[in-house]
């Protein structure tokens, strides 16, 4: 009777060293792109933010009389979000959105305002949400 040789014990781990790689790769690559998309979500409402800034800064200091100006600078300022013009409002003091912008006065407040639909890309996988985010930026 010829005997046979015992598998050692590392030609038996190779096995399970496989399923396990196998079953965490999966959870891994989702933690990835999750931290991937929280990044992008970040940079997108700082981007967000501070083209508000940009724009009730110009709408505030410079002497235009049209908000197609501000709007144009908003956009401009946010060049990743392709930030549509028909999405960035405004009021003067206390007044209704969009209206008089020509007939400002020096010291007026100015209210810039204007929201942004974020698509991550994890989150569609499963299901098909966006993530809203706004920015305002009040300046007299």
């Amino acid at each position: 009777m010829r005997w046979l040789a015992k598998p050692s014990r590392r030609a038996r781990e190779q096995g399970a060293v496989a399923v396990e790689f196998a079953l965490v790769t999966p959870l891994l690559v989702l933690v990835l792109f999750g931290m991937i998309d929280a990044g992008r979500l970040i940079v997108a409402k700082l981007m967000l933010s501070y083209a508000v800034i940009a724009g009730a800064r110009l709408a505030a200091v410079s002497n235009t009389t049209s908000f197609a100006t501000v709007q144009t600078a908003v956009a401009a300022a946010a060049p990743l979000l392709n930030l549509s013009s028909g999405a960035i409002h405004y009021q003067i003091n206390t007044g209704a959105a969009d209206s008089g912008f020509a007939g400002r006065a020096s010291g007026s407040t100015m209210r810039v305002y204007t929201t942004y639909n974020y698509t991550p890309l994890v989150v569609p996988i499963f299901t098909a949400r966006t993530v809203s985010a706004s920015a305002q930026t009040v300046i007299q």
